[in-house]
């Protein structure tokens, strides 16, 4: 990736407010967004195809939860931030540990949680 190119950010919501608020906040941070997609099949077939670098992914996505795309994202070391209705306590045990946003949410939060994996990286 040439270093003048912004990060891409991969965005699966399902709300389209809310995919918007999350498109804005990223444009105007600098990132370039790769979606959103809004349901869990078209999330998980870009996520095959799409070039990236980072996740924010809406844990339900029309009714499906999204955890067998965290699975896959997580085994390909992609960082991946949740962005969730649900408490992080009524997660599953394996994902309590990944970086959440509780819905809602504020563009400052979600600007600091992609710098801080982009930095990890």
């Amino acid at each position: 990736m040439n270093t003048s190119e912004p990060h891409r950010v991969f965005v699966a919501e399902d709300e389209f407010l809310v995919a918007l608020q999350i498109e804005e906040d990223l444009v105007a941070a600098g990132y370039a967004v790769v979606g959103p997609f809004t349901t869990l099949s078209a999330s998980m077939a870009a996520s095959r195809t799409e070039v990236y670098e980072v996740a924010t992914l809406d844990l339900n996505l029309r009714g499906e939860l999204g955890y067998p795309l965290v699975d896959e994202l997580v085994e390909r070391n992609v960082p991946v931030l949740l962005l969730t209705g649900y408490a992080k306590s009524d997660l599953p045990e394996r994902y309590r540990t990944l970086p959440c946003l509780t819905k809602p949410f504020d563009a400052t939060s979600l600007i600091r949680n992609i710098r801080n994996l982009l930095a990890a990286q």
